[in-house]
């Protein structure tokens, strides 16, 4: 199995959160239901939880 540098992970993380809450965003301007906007808040979170998980691995 090949991996991958460790500086592109947390980037790419760090674009999929971006990802997420631009797509939370545009659906809250568009008045998207409430429901998609509860699901892409909740892709959003889960995104930077992510993200934080990795920083606090590289400590």
């Amino acid at each position: 199995m090949i991996e991958r540098p460790p500086a592109i992970a947390p980037q790419e993380q760090t674009q999929a959160a971006i990802t997420a809450m631009h797509a939370y965003f545009d659906a809250t301007a568009r008045a998207r239901p409430r429901r998609e906007r509860q699901y892409l808040a909740h892709e959003w979170l889960a995104a930077i939880r992510r993200l934080r998980t990795v920083g606090h691995q590289d400590r």
